[in-house]
Protein backbone atom coordinates (compact mmCIF):
# COMPACT_ATOMS: atom_id res chain seq x y z
CA UNK A 1 0.00 0.00 0.00
CA UNK A 2 2.32 2.66 0.92
CA UNK A 3 4.65 1.54 -2.52
CA UNK A 4 1.23 2.39 -3.93
CA UNK A 5 0.94 6.04 -2.91
CA UNK A 6 4.58 6.42 -3.21
CA UNK A 7 4.54 5.34 -6.79
CA UNK A 8 1.00 7.77 -7.11
CA UNK A 9 3.26 10.79 -5.67
CA UNK A 10 5.85 10.31 -8.13
CA UNK A 11 3.19 10.19 -11.26
CA UNK A 12 1.53 12.99 -9.86
CA UNK A 13 4.88 14.98 -9.44
CA UNK A 14 6.59 13.71 -13.22
CA UNK A 15 3.13 15.13 -14.49
CA UNK A 16 3.42 18.68 -13.31
CA UNK A 17 5.27 21.16 -15.79
CA UNK A 18 8.69 21.49 -15.51
CA UNK A 19 9.80 25.48 -14.60
CA UNK A 20 12.83 27.39 -14.28
CA UNK A 21 13.62 30.25 -12.02
CA UNK A 22 11.48 33.14 -10.79
CA UNK A 23 13.35 36.39 -11.75
CA UNK A 24 12.57 39.32 -9.68
CA UNK A 25 12.16 42.50 -11.48
CA UNK A 26 11.30 46.06 -9.94
CA UNK A 27 9.60 47.19 -12.66
CA UNK A 28 5.96 48.57 -10.74
CA UNK A 29 3.78 46.37 -9.35
CA UNK A 30 0.56 47.42 -11.03
CA UNK A 31 0.08 46.31 -14.19
CA UNK A 32 -1.59 49.80 -15.11
CA UNK A 33 2.25 51.55 -14.55
CA UNK A 34 2.62 50.93 -18.17
CA UNK A 35 6.51 52.77 -17.85
CA UNK A 36 8.12 49.15 -17.56
CA UNK A 37 6.16 47.36 -20.31
CA UNK A 38 8.64 47.03 -22.94
CA UNK A 39 11.48 46.01 -21.14
CA UNK A 40 9.35 43.15 -19.18
CA UNK A 41 8.12 42.19 -22.63
CA UNK A 42 11.86 42.26 -24.00
CA UNK A 43 13.35 40.36 -20.91
CA UNK A 44 10.77 37.59 -20.96
CA UNK A 45 11.79 37.58 -25.00
CA UNK A 46 15.71 37.03 -24.09
CA UNK A 47 14.37 34.54 -21.77
CA UNK A 48 12.76 32.72 -24.19
CA UNK A 49 14.94 32.65 -26.77
CA UNK A 50 17.64 31.33 -24.55
CA UNK A 51 15.41 28.52 -22.31
CA UNK A 52 16.21 27.09 -19.16
CA UNK A 53 16.58 23.54 -19.86
CA UNK A 54 14.66 22.86 -16.55
CA UNK A 55 11.38 25.00 -17.98
CA UNK A 56 9.93 28.40 -18.43
CA UNK A 57 11.37 31.08 -15.93
CA UNK A 58 8.51 33.40 -14.05
CA UNK A 59 9.08 36.85 -13.55
CA UNK A 60 8.26 38.56 -10.40
CA UNK A 61 6.98 41.71 -10.95
CA UNK A 62 7.60 43.98 -7.91
CA UNK A 63 7.32 47.82 -6.97
CA UNK A 64 9.38 49.79 -8.72
CA UNK A 65 12.53 51.19 -7.31
CA UNK A 66 14.93 54.78 -7.96
CA UNK A 67 18.08 53.16 -9.37
CA UNK A 68 20.48 53.28 -5.92
CA UNK A 69 18.16 50.38 -4.07
CA UNK A 70 18.07 48.83 -7.40
CA UNK A 71 21.45 48.52 -7.50
CA UNK A 72 21.36 47.66 -3.69
CA UNK A 73 18.66 44.91 -3.59
CA UNK A 74 20.44 43.30 -6.97
CA UNK A 75 23.75 42.71 -4.46
CA UNK A 76 21.96 41.80 -1.54
CA UNK A 77 20.65 38.91 -3.53
CA UNK A 78 16.88 40.51 -3.46
CA UNK A 79 16.65 40.95 -7.15
CA UNK A 80 17.68 39.08 -10.16
CA UNK A 81 17.15 41.32 -13.00
CA UNK A 82 16.59 45.01 -13.12
CA UNK A 83 17.29 48.13 -15.14
CA UNK A 84 19.48 51.37 -14.62
CA UNK A 85 20.98 54.59 -17.23
CA UNK A 86 24.10 54.07 -17.99
CA UNK A 87 27.22 55.82 -16.80
CA UNK A 88 31.19 54.89 -16.12
CA UNK A 89 30.10 54.69 -12.25
CA UNK A 90 27.70 52.43 -12.96
CA UNK A 91 30.24 49.91 -14.18
CA UNK A 92 31.54 50.10 -10.48
CA UNK A 93 28.68 49.72 -8.23
CA UNK A 94 29.23 45.67 -8.63
CA UNK A 95 26.49 44.35 -10.70
CA UNK A 96 26.55 42.92 -13.88
CA UNK A 97 25.61 45.14 -16.92
CA UNK A 98 24.27 44.06 -20.54
CA UNK A 99 25.51 46.62 -22.50
CA UNK A 100 22.73 46.97 -25.25
CA UNK A 101 20.19 50.26 -24.70
CA UNK A 102 17.16 48.40 -24.61
CA UNK A 103 14.93 50.89 -26.10
CA UNK A 104 17.14 52.09 -28.75
CA UNK A 105 18.30 55.86 -26.87
CA UNK A 106 14.53 56.96 -26.26
CA UNK A 107 14.92 57.70 -22.80
CA UNK A 108 17.16 60.68 -23.84
CA UNK A 109 14.61 61.56 -26.28
CA UNK A 110 12.58 64.16 -24.10
CA UNK A 111 9.15 65.83 -24.33
CA UNK A 112 7.95 68.92 -21.89
CA UNK A 113 5.19 68.42 -19.86
CA UNK A 114 3.86 72.30 -19.17
CA UNK A 115 0.84 74.48 -17.72
CA UNK A 116 -1.14 75.95 -20.90
CA UNK A 117 -0.54 79.18 -19.83
CA UNK A 118 3.39 78.89 -20.01
CA UNK A 119 3.27 78.14 -23.81
CA UNK A 120 3.82 81.39 -25.26
CA UNK A 121 7.00 81.59 -22.96
CA UNK A 122 8.57 78.28 -24.54
CA UNK A 123 7.45 79.31 -28.23
CA UNK A 124 10.22 81.90 -28.70
CA UNK A 125 12.82 79.38 -26.94
CA UNK A 126 15.46 78.03 -29.98
CA UNK A 127 18.28 77.46 -27.79
CA UNK A 128 20.07 75.91 -24.27
CA UNK A 129 20.84 79.28 -23.07
CA UNK A 130 17.33 80.26 -23.76
CA UNK A 131 16.17 77.68 -21.74
CA UNK A 132 18.09 77.79 -19.23
CA UNK A 133 16.47 80.91 -17.14
CA UNK A 134 12.94 78.39 -16.96
CA UNK A 135 12.57 76.44 -14.06
CA UNK A 136 12.75 72.34 -14.38
CA UNK A 137 11.25 70.22 -11.73
CA UNK A 138 13.48 67.37 -11.61
CA UNK A 139 14.07 64.28 -8.85
CA UNK A 140 17.07 64.10 -7.38
CA UNK A 141 17.32 60.26 -7.48
CA UNK A 142 16.83 60.01 -10.95
CA UNK A 143 19.59 58.51 -12.14
CA UNK A 144 20.23 61.26 -15.31
CA UNK A 145 19.76 64.43 -12.50
CA UNK A 146 23.62 64.76 -13.26
CA UNK A 147 22.69 64.68 -17.10
CA UNK A 148 20.63 67.88 -16.59
CA UNK A 149 22.92 70.06 -13.93
CA UNK A 150 26.06 69.01 -16.42
CA UNK A 151 24.00 71.02 -18.89
CA UNK A 152 23.64 74.01 -16.07
CA UNK A 153 19.41 73.87 -16.60
CA UNK A 154 17.44 75.09 -13.11
CA UNK A 155 16.83 72.64 -11.51
CA UNK A 156 13.96 72.49 -8.89
CA UNK A 157 13.65 69.79 -6.00
CA UNK A 158 10.72 68.23 -7.29
CA UNK A 159 10.13 65.56 -4.24
CA UNK A 160 8.82 62.57 -5.15
CA UNK A 161 7.33 61.24 -8.61
CA UNK A 162 3.48 61.58 -8.22
CA UNK A 163 4.65 64.82 -6.24
CA UNK A 164 6.16 66.14 -9.34
CA UNK A 165 3.20 66.81 -11.41
CA UNK A 166 1.39 68.37 -8.71
CA UNK A 167 3.85 70.77 -7.81
CA UNK A 168 4.03 71.44 -11.84
CA UNK A 169 0.26 72.17 -12.04
CA UNK A 170 0.78 74.21 -8.87
CA UNK A 171 2.68 76.74 -10.53
CA UNK A 172 6.26 75.92 -8.39
CA UNK A 173 8.09 75.14 -11.51
CA UNK A 174 7.48 75.78 -15.17
CA UNK A 175 8.05 72.44 -17.14
CA UNK A 176 9.21 68.65 -16.12
CA UNK A 177 11.30 66.64 -19.08
CA UNK A 178 9.60 63.22 -19.61
CA UNK A 179 10.70 60.92 -22.07
CA UNK A 180 8.91 60.15 -25.22
CA UNK A 181 8.02 56.63 -24.13
CA UNK A 182 6.56 57.55 -21.08
CA UNK A 183 4.99 61.24 -21.20
CA UNK A 184 1.83 60.39 -23.17
CA UNK A 185 1.12 58.20 -21.01
CA UNK A 186 1.74 60.21 -17.79
CA UNK A 187 -0.23 62.88 -19.14
CA UNK A 188 -3.06 60.49 -19.28
CA UNK A 189 -2.87 59.37 -15.26
CA UNK A 190 -2.76 62.61 -14.39
CA UNK A 191 -5.92 63.51 -16.11
CA UNK A 192 -7.86 60.66 -14.65
CA UNK A 193 -6.42 61.78 -11.05
CA UNK A 194 -7.73 65.60 -11.97
CA UNK A 195 -4.02 67.01 -11.85
CA UNK A 196 -4.81 69.59 -14.29
CA UNK A 197 -4.67 71.91 -16.55
CA UNK A 198 -1.30 70.22 -17.99
CA UNK A 199 -0.11 69.45 -21.56
CA UNK A 200 2.80 68.79 -23.80
CA UNK A 201 4.77 71.49 -24.83
CA UNK A 202 4.73 71.46 -28.85
CA UNK A 203 7.57 72.60 -30.75
CA UNK A 204 10.73 71.67 -27.91
CA UNK A 205 12.27 68.59 -27.37
CA UNK A 206 15.60 67.47 -25.65
CA UNK A 207 18.18 64.98 -26.83
CA UNK A 208 20.91 63.05 -24.95
CA UNK A 209 22.13 59.68 -25.53
CA UNK A 210 20.68 57.64 -22.55
CA UNK A 211 19.14 54.62 -22.08
CA UNK A 212 18.25 51.50 -19.82
CA UNK A 213 20.26 49.04 -19.72
CA UNK A 214 19.60 45.30 -18.28
CA UNK A 215 21.75 44.65 -15.30
CA UNK A 216 21.93 41.28 -13.70
CA UNK A 217 22.94 40.10 -9.80
CA UNK A 218 26.17 40.04 -9.48
CA UNK A 219 26.33 35.84 -8.68
CA UNK A 220 23.77 35.20 -11.61
CA UNK A 221 26.55 35.35 -14.50
CA UNK A 222 24.39 32.37 -15.72
CA UNK A 223 21.33 34.34 -16.14
CA UNK A 224 23.46 37.95 -17.45
CA UNK A 225 25.04 35.21 -20.20
CA UNK A 226 21.26 33.52 -20.94
CA UNK A 227 19.66 37.26 -21.29
CA UNK A 228 22.97 38.56 -23.31
CA UNK A 229 22.40 35.63 -25.69
CA UNK A 230 18.81 35.48 -25.82
CA UNK A 231 18.59 39.24 -26.13
CA UNK A 232 20.91 39.00 -29.65
CA UNK A 233 18.87 35.98 -30.84
CA UNK A 234 16.02 38.28 -30.58
CA UNK A 235 17.58 41.28 -32.74
CA UNK A 236 18.88 38.97 -35.16
CA UNK A 237 15.46 37.15 -36.23
CA UNK A 238 13.32 40.58 -35.86
CA UNK A 239 11.77 39.77 -32.66
CA UNK A 240 12.75 42.18 -31.12
CA UNK A 241 12.35 45.39 -33.57
CA UNK A 242 8.38 43.62 -33.84
CA UNK A 243 7.93 44.63 -30.16
CA UNK A 244 9.30 48.00 -30.52
CA UNK A 245 7.25 49.03 -33.68
CA UNK A 246 4.42 47.80 -31.85
CA UNK A 247 5.20 49.87 -28.41
CA UNK A 248 6.66 52.75 -30.03
CA UNK A 249 5.64 53.11 -33.56
CA UNK A 250 2.70 55.02 -32.54
CA UNK A 251 4.08 57.51 -29.59
CA UNK A 252 6.82 58.60 -32.34
CA UNK A 253 4.62 59.64 -34.90
CA UNK A 254 2.57 61.76 -32.24
CA UNK A 255 5.60 62.73 -30.73
CA UNK A 256 6.17 64.21 -33.91
CA UNK A 257 10.31 64.81 -33.67
CA UNK A 258 10.48 65.91 -37.36
CA UNK A 259 8.64 69.22 -36.85
CA UNK A 260 9.49 69.73 -33.19
CA UNK A 261 13.21 72.38 -32.22
CA UNK A 262 15.65 69.41 -30.85
CA UNK A 263 17.82 71.07 -28.21
CA UNK A 264 20.98 68.93 -27.29
CA UNK A 265 22.38 68.23 -24.23
CA UNK A 266 25.77 66.71 -23.48
CA UNK A 267 26.07 62.85 -21.22
CA UNK A 268 29.42 63.25 -20.60
CA UNK A 269 29.42 59.23 -19.09
CA UNK A 270 28.30 57.90 -23.20
CA UNK A 271 29.31 60.87 -25.44
CA UNK A 272 32.82 58.94 -25.73
CA UNK A 273 31.33 55.52 -26.05
CA UNK A 274 31.57 53.98 -29.61
CA UNK A 275 30.59 50.33 -28.06
CA UNK A 276 27.04 50.95 -29.20
CA UNK A 277 27.10 51.10 -33.35
CA UNK A 278 25.56 54.58 -34.21
CA UNK A 279 23.05 52.67 -36.15
CA UNK A 280 21.36 51.04 -32.80
CA UNK A 281 20.86 54.38 -31.55
CA UNK A 282 17.04 55.52 -32.44
CA UNK A 283 16.68 58.91 -34.64
CA UNK A 284 14.21 61.01 -36.46
CA UNK A 285 13.77 61.09 -40.12
CA UNK A 286 14.84 65.09 -40.60
CA UNK A 287 14.48 67.14 -37.01
CA UNK A 288 13.07 70.27 -37.46
CA UNK A 289 16.39 72.28 -36.23
CA UNK A 290 19.40 70.44 -35.04
CA UNK A 291 22.17 69.67 -36.97
CA UNK A 292 23.55 67.22 -34.71
CA UNK A 293 20.83 64.70 -36.08
CA UNK A 294 20.92 62.43 -39.44
CA UNK A 295 18.45 62.04 -41.63
CA UNK A 296 17.12 58.16 -41.39
CA UNK A 297 13.69 56.22 -40.83
CA UNK A 298 11.36 57.68 -38.38
CA UNK A 299 10.95 53.82 -37.05
CA UNK A 300 13.92 51.37 -38.31
CA UNK A 301 12.60 48.70 -39.40
CA UNK A 302 16.06 46.36 -38.68
CA UNK A 303 18.84 47.60 -36.22
CA UNK A 304 21.43 44.70 -35.58
CA UNK A 305 24.51 45.12 -33.50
Amino acid sequence: MRRQITLLLLAALLSLPARGADIRFPGGDSPDDKRWDFVLEILALALEKAPDRAGPDRIIRLPAQMQARRIAELRAGELEVAVAVDSRDLRKQGVIVIPTPLQRGLLGWRLLMIRPESAPRFASVTSLEQLRPLQLGFIRTFADYPIMRANGLNLVDAGDYSGAFRMLAAGRMDYLSRGVAEIFWELDVQKRNGVTPLQIEPALALHYRADWYFIVNPTRADLAERVTRGLGKAIQDGSYDRSFQRHFAQILASANFERRRIIELSNPDLEQDDSVPTSWWWQPASPAQSADNPPQSAVRKKGGR
